[in-house]
């Protein structure tokens, strides 16, 4: 009897623990999709649209760059826009040609740059896809780190060096070429949800000493360019609908985490996220282009 008993009162506390903890979960946005609710589009005129659309532009990038991307296409037809044409390349490895189309007066070509994990291997893989045929085709060009790639043990005054002295040779070797810089982006605070996705072969990335690496990285991009050639990706990202910037301390410093409510998982954008990423990247291109 006493047995029987035990085994309820544990499974009533069990159920009670169950029911808060997804109630935390859905108060923060997380556990499901954030719909699109506020105007976004309203931050961009259809005149940076319709430029935007103009330019010949190449972003290397891995997945959090395809959130971007999948962003574009909402903006425009909120607007009643063509959509630009985007263009997937190949992976030069495969024997594709890297070129996009060249009698096209504008596009967004795009492909996935080295591997997840080695952001050295990036800058080199975006520096050969320039120089063999995209430099002499395209307006503008940028390609970002992953969070991945910017981790608490991570050196990144090397990375940085290695970056800025690489993207300085494309400058000088294509002038005509704008060059645009992407601030590596973020990831949520640690969570209960995040912690029991690590446990079963989840993403160990997404602490606060990795989001300082980042901010770091972030730092010297910010100090390096100027504003009109930075895509502040981590800022897009940690920066609340009111103002606010989601922050906290490592170590007596500050850092900043990607705002659950843009967030499809520990460090990929939702819809809105994508969204406004999206219109803060073509605002840019299209001002950036002289277009």
């Amino acid at each position: 009897m006493f047995a029987r008993t035990e085994v309820r009162v544990v499974s009533v506390v069990a159920a009670i623990m169950f029911t808060v903890v997804v109630g935390v979960l859905i108060a923060k946005g997380e556990g499901r999709d954030v719909p699109v609710e506020r105007n976004v589009v309203a931050a961009i005129s259809a005149e940076d649209l319709a430029a935007a659309a103009q330019v010949k532009v190449f972003f290397g990038h891995q997945s959090v760059g395809m959130n971007v991307i999948a962003g574009i296409a909402g903006i425009y037809a909120a607007r009643g826009l063509p959509v630009p044409v985007i263009v997937p390349l190949p992976d030069p490895a495969g024997g594709g040609a890297q070129t996009a189309r060249s009698g096209q007066s504008g596009y967004f070509a795009h492909a996935h740059i080295g591997q997840n994990g080695d952001p050295f291997a990036k800058i080199e893989d975006f520096d050969v896809r320039i120089r063999d045929g995209l430099g002499s085709e395209v307006d503008v060009a940028l390609m970002k780190f992953c969070y991945v790639d910017v981790v608490s043990d991570t050196d990144v005054d090397a990375l940085f060096a290695r970056y800025r002295a690489s993207m300085a040779a494309l400058e000088r070797d294509y002038p005509t070429v704008t060059f645009l810089h992407v601030t590596t982006p973020l990831t949520t605070e640690p969570s209960l949800k995040s912690r029991v996705k690590t446990l079963f072969g989840g993403s160990e990335h997404v602490g606060p000493a990795d989001n300082a690496a980042r901010e770091r990285l972030n730092a010297l991009m910010r100090r390096e360019y100027r504003a009109d050639r930075l895509f502040d990706l981590a800022a897009i990202e940690s920066t609340t609908p009111d103002g606010a910037r989601m922050s906290g301390r490592f170590q007596g410093r500050e850092y900043f985490a990607l705002y659950p409510g843009y967030a499809a998982d520990a460090g990929h954008l939702n819809a809105e996220g994508s969204a406004i990423a999206a219109v803060r990247l073509l605002g840019l291109v299209a001002r950036s282009s002289g277009k």
